[in-house]
């Protein structure tokens, strides 16, 4: 006859939540002290090598000049992933401090910074159902977690074409839906245990891929807020993220 485990008796399962708790902070003081040390030589990599490009380029012949290139991509690409550590260490660690979170605001913000950034690309942003799409949480991780997502939606889109991106908002059983489809390049859906996974790229650099860490950050910051994020797609016509967040008090 099977049996079911005992379950835990209270005092177990709160000593176990601390145990966890601290775990969780250790790791984040870890992760914010290996960024921290490692910032001093790569600023040193990448501010000399500017200052080498800069004053002896000119002397420098093409082989030279590539293997001074490739450093400085090298040196960036770096820091890149140092911020998206230091990004998934507050996504995992930081504390929650609750309260109603616009999306749709969120939205247009993370959208407003990547056409800043990019202002010479075309882009066209069909938005339903954003209006008092208010979800319980924390705004800064929320934000974070929008702006890896129009992020990605953004990356994808192939270089040359204009950033199509269609926004979807609902409520439904004590929650905020939004729907988030870009027509970019997508993914295999074979692999798509792997897309919230850190460090795991579906494509290549010269494709858009960063890190391997905006989804995993992403995904971690939803999972904390009781709420849920998975993605489906159809390959070449793009990908389609689903967010789901308490709905706000």
């Amino acid at each position: 006859m099977s049996q079911f485990p005992a379950p835990h008796p209270p005092d177990a399962q709160a000593a176990t939540g601390e145990a966890d708790e601290a775990s969780r902070r250790q790791l984040q003081l870890f992760a914010d002290a290996v960024a921290h040390d490692l910032r001093a030589p790569l600023r040193s990599i990448q501010s000399f090598s500017g200052l080498l490009e800069s004053r002896a380029s000119a002397q420098l012949d093409e082989t030279s000049r590539d293997h001074l290139q490739r450093i400085r991509r090298a040196a960036d690409r770096m820091d890149g992933l140092l911020t998206g550590l230091g990004e998934l260490s507050q996504a995992t660690g930081a504390e929650l401090r609750s309260g109603p979170v616009d999306l749709g605001l969120l939205c247009d913000w993370a959208l407003a910074e990547l056409q800043d950034a990019q202002p010479e690309r075309g882009a066209e942003v069909l938005t339903e159902g954003l209006d008092g799409l208010l979800a319980q949480g924390d705004e800064r991780l929320l934000r974070l977690a929008l702006g890896k997502l129009m992020d990605n939606a953004w990356r994808f889109t192939p270089a040359g074409e204009a950033v199509r991106i269609e926004l979807h908002g609902a409520h439904a059983e004590g929650q905020v839906q939004l729907r988030i489809r870009d027509h970019g390049s997508g993914f295999d859906a074979r692999y798509l245990h792997k897309i919230f996974q850190p460090f795991q790229r579906l494509h290549g650099p010269a494709e858009g891929a960063g890190h391997g860490l905006g989804l995993a950050v992403a995904q971690r910051i939803v999972e904390r807020h009781g709420g849920s994020l998975d993605a489906e797609s159809a390959g070449a016509g793009g990908a389609t993220f689903h967010l789901r967040l308490p709905a706000a008090a």
